[in-house]
């Protein structure tokens, strides 16, 4: 973080710039504030009442900092266009970083984090601390080192001068790793700051048939300057931004009050995924906590009774990779009681015996995601298998976070483990339940069943003795 006694000149130094750009707006209504005290850093402030609808600030395209505004557009335009969205901003970044206060975007620099908390920076022993959480198999660490010097190392040895006070660095023999921890904390800054943003039509390439289309999944990004001063919260979210022509433009949700914070929104992230991304933890996204199930998992529970092929299982088009636990398990107001209905269509075919496995395939239908005793007790052992899988247990998490001197990636790192076995405790005891109170059924629709059969072979013996 910056310094304590430049904070303030930073952030004016980077108003002046900003309000210094052809086309940029920011209203009277708005103040960049110091809300260090609040965990925050910098954020933005309503100084009046503002209404819904109404223009925060405003900034071109030409002032972002973007692939297509870098002057390396200039020099290897070729190896720019050939590169992911992603790493052709890493290295734009890399470059622009170079170039000191000579940069056009300077004090918009100096007001970025130079470090992160993001899991990409954590050490093993740190990371240890999740214990059993997905999230640890989401960080992708050696993926990006490998990307790094397959697309990136190449273009900064070879071109060394283009990077100012970088290439003396890229031209010895520690380039790889200058290149790595760089590129690392480029990548950690688009993931926290980085927007997506549109090509404008004359930059669309037109498909066969003379029409153009976004890559919707995996757009251009650029740093939206002051859009990134905002922080988020996805209960109290009161402003977006929106692309209007060639601008950028944030706006009003909502009626705002005065001396309101101006809130982004990151959507519905668990806390293990804001953790990843952004590298902190709100109390505001636990009720979006999950724990992952693999389909792996499920398998593995059934297999004495699975009736499958892994050629056959294909045909169901039930089937992912992984699939979501969370908060809502055992809402009796949400459909299926907030199971996702593909998760108990995955467990219902996978439990299905071969005459009604083979009975659906033949009616071409697939069957109703309906929770039963045996789908709840293959899902129980799951759980309870997952649960064996964190070291310490809801008790020992909650005792542990008492520590007040827990340093504070640890903390967050049992905050994370902690909601996950909340998480699988509450659908643990909702199958439990769900257990027995299925098997009542069961048992009282046995017992009319076996009262019904009685009745119709009295009647039967009694046509019987009067035949005779």
């Amino acid at each position: 973080m910056d310094d304590e006694d430049d904070f303030e000149q930073r952030s004016a130094e980077f108003l002046a710039w900003f309000r210094a750009q052809d086309g940029t707006t920011i209203s009277p209504k708005i103040e960049v504030a110091d809300l260090r005290a609040h965990g925050a850093g910098r954020g933005v402030i309503a100084v009046e009442d503002i209404d819904e609808g109404e223009e925060l600030f405003s900034i071109p395209q030409t002032t972002v900092l973007s692939v297509r505004n870098s002057e390396l557009q200039t020099h290897i335009p070729a190896k720019l266009a050939e590169m992911d969205p992603w790493l052709s901003l890493v290295l734009v970044m890399i470059h622009d970083s170079g170039k000191g206060q000579d940069s056009k975007w300077w004090p918009y620099w100096r007001i970025l984090p130079d470090k992160f908390d993001t899991l990409v920076h954590w050490s093993q022993p740190e990371l240890s601390e999740l214990q059993a959480s997905a999230v640890v198999t989401k960080i992708g660490r050696e993926d990006a080192d490998a990307a790094f010097i397959d697309s990136l190392l190449p273009i900064a040895t070879e071109h060394a001068a283009l990077f100012g006070t970088h290439a003396s660095q890229f031209s010895n023999h520690g380039a790889r790793a200058y290149l790595l921890e760089l590129a690392h904390h480029m990548a950690s800054l688009i993931m926290a700051y980085a927007f997506d943003i549109e090509k404008d039509e004359a930059a669309r390439d037109p498909d066969e048939d003379g029409f153009v289309s976004d890559d919707e999944e995996n757009p251009p990004k650029g740093l939206v300057c002051f859009a990134d001063l905002l922080n988020a919260n996805g209960e109290k979210n009161n402003a977006r931004l929106y692309h209007v022509e060639m601008f950028l433009t944030m706006i009003a949700v909502k009626t705002i009050t005065k001396g309101e914070e101006i809130l982004n929104d990151y959507g519905p992230l668990p806390r293990s995924d804001l953790l990843r991304r952004y590298g902190y933890l709100s109390d505001d996204y636990k009720q979006w906590d999950v724990v992952e199930i693999n389909t792996s998992e499920i398998i593995e529970a059934v297999t004495a009774d699975l009736k499958l092929t892994s050629g056959e299982s294909q045909d169901w088009d039930v089937w992912e990779e992984s699939f979501d636990l969370t908060r809502q398990i055992g809402n009796s107001s949400l459909p299926y009681d907030g199971f996702d209905p593909a998760f108990v269509l995955t467990l219902r075919v996978l439990t299905a015996n071969e005459i009604d496995y083979k009975s659906l395939r033949s009616a071409k239908k697939v069957p109703e995601p309906e929770m039963d005793v045996k789908i709840a007790s293959v899902l129980r052992k799951v759980i309870i298998k997952r649960q064996e899988e964190y070291c310490t247990s809801v008790a020992q998490d909650a005792m542990l976070l008492r520590n007040a001197e827990l340093n504070a990636r640890h903390r967050m790192a049992i905050e994370v483990r902690l909601g996950e076995k909340e998480i699988l405790a509450a659908t643990l005891q909702y199958l439990d339940r769900q257990i027995e109170s299925l098997s009542e059924e069961l048992a009282v629709s046995k017992d009319h069943s076996a009262e019904e059969e009685a009745r119709q072979g009295q009647g039967h013996n009694g046509m019987k003795r009067r035949k005779i």
